[in-house]
């Protein structure tokens, strides 16, 4: 899974076809919070093509998410991440590949 859409890297590249896959999630206890969330770190590639080919990304980001691990959960942690990264300034019009 991975989402395609245009972006700008912070070093001011265009990445027209942007290819943004999750690569690394890691549970984090908030104790403030009482719960978990999840800490993931995203690889943004040029375009599906460059990822392929096993290339360096243009920049990685990491996001913090409340994420919800009950038997109740609609979906898995990775599947949650998307959801939570298209609700990301940017990617809110990020197509699923």
């Amino acid at each position: 899974m991975a989402l395609i859409k245009q972006i700008e890297a912070p070093s001011g590249i265009t990445l027209e076809e942007g290819y943004h896959k999750i690569a690394e999630g890691h549970l984090k206890w908030i104790e403030s919070k009482r719960r978990w969330y999840l800490k993931y770190t995203v690889e943004h590639y040029y375009d599906r093509a460059t990822r392929k080919q096993k290339k360096e990304p243009v920049f990685l980001s990491e996001y913090l998410m409340k994420i919800n691990l009950t038997d109740d959960a609609e979906s898995n942690p990775i599947t949650q991440a998307y959801e939570h990264l298209k609700t990301m300034e940017g990617f809110d019009d990020s197509r699923d590949v």
